[in-house]
């Protein structure tokens, strides 16, 4: 018994048994379905449908084309510059360069407001109204004690995300 406990106590013996052990536990009993054309026990389709050659490049190139039909949306910059859309995601990325953590949203058609909460767990509001389609207003509330300054940096960080949002193109 001390022996093959010596034996287990080496480091690479030790190793080789176990990934021979593993090895042994871990086969499989059915061969592996990509290795033949043979159909198992509960397979749905046949497995002899195989494409080669030019019959699985047109298979291919018909997968690729757009339905018959279908006219895909152009993909362009807002029309006034900014998206109403945009906002929840201007506020995120604006909070996390300010080292702002955004807590809730409460958003509504035409108004959207975040919870936000400062490094020294100060709270604050950012609110975001629509005033027309393309012009929004922003009112900045951040910490107990009111600092105009970093308030109105965060407004002017916010209004550049979001006309920075508004170039990229998508789907209008």
């Amino acid at each position: 018994m001390p022996a093959f406990a010596a034996i287990l106590s080496s480091p690479s013996t030790f190793y080789r048994v176990a990934v021979v052990a593993s090895c042994l536990l871990t086969s499989c009993t059915l061969p592996d379905a990509a290795s033949d054309n043979k159909a198992q026990p509960g397979d749905t389709f046949a497995p002899e449908v195989v494409l080669k050659g030019s019959a699985a490049t047109e298979a291919v190139a018909g997968m690729r084309q757009p339905t018959a039909g279908y006219q895909a949306r152009p993909l362009v910059p807002a029309v006034d510059h900014v998206r109403w859309s945009d906002v929840p995601m201007a506020m995120r990325n604006v909070a996390s360069r300010q080292f702002l953590g955004v807590q809730s949203f409460e958003s509504g058609a035409d108004r959207f407001v975040a919870t936000v909460l400062t490094a020294d767990g100060q709270d604050g509001t950012v609110t975001v109204e629509r005033v027309s389609s393309g012009d929004f207003t922003t009112v900045v509330n951040i910490g107990v004690f009111p600092d105009a300054q970093r308030d109105e940096l965060f407004a002017k960080a916010f209004a550049a995300e979001m006309l920075r949002l508004g170039a990229i193109p998508r789907p209008q």
